[in-house]
């Protein structure tokens, strides 16, 4: 608390002397409480009992928005994530991180051109591919060993150039995700790069119809900067891909994507190096329904349908050494920075990758600010494991280390069946109380010394001014 009465207050030093020159400025932020219990999502591993854990976390950011002149923004944000009771000033809870820090410049140089440099977050499309807040089964910070899955540390350091030549827009942007080592050093070519540009064209017609074009590169020098690891090429992951989304009668919505994946995979960076050329593919198909019958009318009922497909490896142990790369080509798709299903127990567990996944649900008002939605989803392994001893590669948001090699059945391809239920109620406009129940029941690719159902509970009161 100490801290975040020094932050409050360091900003308003800093906006003080600025009063004259800020046409406007805007404070706002969140206070979000979430309960959480989750059990058994190691599966059953644990042969001494159900894995249990009950906790509460809070969650809380502060924003200031401010607006120097019609063309001149900038914007700077705080936040703090921790577990309730846990306030010791030497520990990563109590710590009070920037999570946003980034100037905008509209019109520079001339009209159509936005330029935003700093800390910032941002989406393109259905965040299949591309959102600064993924993959978002991953985080650091105080929730990565509690549930980082449900982190809100979203944001990557960029420079973005936006281009708007209305129905065109393009987003072309450099993200430095990790600078890995920044001291003086003989060798510091380590860093990881992100690079991307997206079109989107809105057609304008009455179906409101609009198509992406995109592409990606992700750049991973680090895995060949050390001196024992010079056999190695960067490990680049190249993604071009395709949306649209239109609405064909009144309604409904569907939406397809299409993206594939090129580059360099490092397998392995130990002295011999491990190379291996990628070949990858995802794909999505949406539809959303807004049933507009007159009977139903008050319920506002909403189906939904997602199939998502995402390329697996059949030969993941096939490498060749030095920089020359395998005869044979990975083709297990890589979830780069997806930022879909968060909150449901597979993402927890498992990346976006090797799996036909399968969604329906349904979500209706069954009275006024109470929104009720039901999910089933199906997945099934694009790839099956092979071999005498097949392993699943497993991550759980609190303690992945502990189940990366759960029990898999050879030849067997269904991963599980997931059940989610969630009620919310909007209290007031700023003010909304959720709660969500989920089963995970493992299927038959799972060998039975780790086939238990999952389950969790989330309980959340979130509050925005």
């Amino acid at each position: 608390m100490k801290k975040i009465l020094v932050a409050l207050a360091m900003v308003a030093l800093v906006a003080m002397p600025a009063f004259a020159s800020v046409q406007n400025i805007k404070v706002g932020g969140s206070v979000d409480n979430t309960y959480i219990h989750r059990e058994n999502f190691d599966l059953g591993k644990n042969v001494i009992g159900d894995e249990i854990q009950d906790v509460m976390i809070s969650q809380v950011s502060l924003k200031v928005d401010a607006e120097l002149t019609d063309n001149v923004s900038a914007v700077v944000k705080l936040i703090n994530e921790r577990a309730w009771g846990v306030e010791d000033a030497s520990d990563t809870n109590a710590d009070i991180d920037i999570n946003l820090a980034y100037v905008t410049l509209k019109e520079m140089l001339y009209s159509p051109l936005t330029v935003m440099v700093g800390r910032q977050s941002w989406a393109h499309g259905n965040s299949f591919v591309f959102d600064t807040t993924g993959p978002n089964n991953q985080a650091t910070g105080a929730l990565s060993s509690i549930a980082q899955d449900l982190t809100q540390r979203s944001a990557l350091d960029a420079v973005r150039a936006v281009l708007d030549y209305n129905p065109l827009t393009i987003d072309t942007f450099f993200a430095k995700v990790d600078s890995r080592s920044v001291n003086a050093a003989a060798d510091d070519d380590d860093d990881v790069d992100l690079y991307g540009t997206n079109f989107n064209y809105k057609l304008g017609d009455d179906k409101q119809t609009e198509v992406e074009a995109y592409f990606f590169a992700k750049i991973d020098k680090g895995t060949g900067s050390a001196a024992a690891n010079k056999q190695n090429k960067a490990d680049t992951i190249y993604t071009p891909g395709l949306r649209a989304s239109t609405n064909p009668i009144k309604g409904l919505n569907v939406q397809g994507e299409v993206a594939w994946q090129a580059g360099n995979k490092v397998v392995s960076t130990t002295s011999t190096g491990q190379n291996i050329r990628r070949e990858a593919m995802g794909a999505q198909a949406i539809a959303n329904y807004q049933v507009p019958l007159e009977a139903t009318k008050q319920w506002n009922p909403v189906v939904t349908g997602v199939y998502t497909y995402v390329s697996g490896d059949k030969n993941a142990g096939d490498v060749n050494y030095s920089k020359q790369a395998s005869a044979n080509k990975w083709t297990a798709w890589d979830p780069m920075f997806e930022n879909q299903a968060s909150g449901t127990i597979y993402n927890t567990m498992f990346d976006l990758t090797n799996a036909h996944i399968y969604s329906t649900g349904v979500q209706v008002n069954p009275m006024e600010d109470v929104t009720a939605k039901v999910t089933w989803t199906g997945m099934w392994l694009d790839r099956e494991f092979q071999g005498s001893s097949p392993s699943y590669s497993l991550r759980r948001s609190d303690d992945s280390s502990t189940n990366n090699s759960l029990s898999a059945i050879a030849d067997e391809s269904e991963i599980g069946q997931e059940i989610d239920a969630g009620l919310t109620y909007d209290y007031t406009e700023d003010v909304q109380i959720g709660a969500n129940l989920g089963w995970f029941i493992p299927g038959d690719s799972f060998a039975a010394s780790n086939d238990s159902t999952a389950s969790q509970a989330l309980v959340n009161v979130n509050v925005a001014f």
